[in-house]
């Protein structure tokens, strides 16, 4: 049976979520350049490419590390290959793949989540275990793996240290900053799932099935906390970076509340 996962972690979400007054609607950001017009936006679209080692297993743990390591390999290159058409500094991530919660990044792993990124060593960890990743039908992790990757762009081109020094005025606008972030590294996920989805994904339930998956997870997250969006804003980002194959496309940062709620 699915279940929905945790949201990674992050660093920024304990600087992020602090109580304070609601009353004032959230608002788009503005006047943050590194956020709403940054390079990254500029650099086209991606280049299709095969990953036929990307098909995901969570028949057993081994399986499920093999298979990540794959798909992080396709990640790597297509990202690097991108960046470098579009003149952008790159490093590639590392990944480090768990069989058991351990200590990660000089920090004692959290029981409540299934991933963490080190910004110090470009390093994402991604937990194999059979609580989560192993009962989770498989179509889903394209989304959760190529989203994880997405957070290590953000950190390279600036916008995840853009987003941490913003000023709040209340808990609402936090909360809403913290989807506009979320969002766009589902968009940036979908941007390089699009790009291999004929190689990765062809014996996957589908695209569509997965889009459903994805809202389904949202709808049940959003309901409880807020710094969840909701299912169908989470599908209209991910969809939208799968289709326009352009990292353009997934500036989060200035469009309507509406459109990250």
């Amino acid at each position: 049976m699915f279940k929905p996962p945790v949201l990674l972690a992050s660093a920024l979400l304990g600087v992020l979520l602090i109580s304070g007054s609601a009353e004032a609607l959230a608002s788009p950001v503005r006047d943050v350049p590194v956020l709403t017009d940054n390079s990254l936006y500029r650099s086209g679209r991606i280049k299709s490419s095969e990953c036929p080692d990307g098909a995901l297993s969570t028949q057993s743990v081994a399986d499920a590390k093999r298979t990540l390591v794959g798909l992080w390999s396709c990640l790597n290159a297509s990202w690097s290959a991108h960046f470098k058409r579009a003149k952008l500094p790159f490093a590639p991530a590392k990944l480090v793949v768990l069989a058991k919660q351990t200590q990660f990044c000089g920090k004692k792993w959290h029981k409540d989540i299934n991933s963490r990124y080190c910004s110090a060593t470009k390093t994402m960890a991604i937990l194999v275990d059979e609580d989560y990743y192993l009962p989770t039908r498989e179509i889903y992790h394209f989304h959760y793996v190529a989203r994880l990757y997405g957070n290590h762009l953000q950190f390279l081109t600036g916008i995840t240290d853009a987003y941490g020094a913003l000023p709040s005025k209340n808990q609402t606008e936090r909360f809403e900053r913290v989807r506009r972030w979320a969002l766009q590294a589902d968009c940036l996920g979908g941007v390089f799932l699009g790009s291999v989805w004929k190689s990765a994904g062809q014996d996957s339930e589908g695209w569509p099935a997965l889009l459903e998956l994805v809202k389904e997870n949202g709808d049940h997250n959003s309901k409880k906390d807020r710094y969840f969006a909701k299912g169908k804003n989470i599908v209209y980002w991910l969809d939208r970076g799968f289709r326009s194959g352009d990292p353009g496309s997934c500036e989060t940062w200035a469009v309507p509340s509406s459109r990250v709620a």
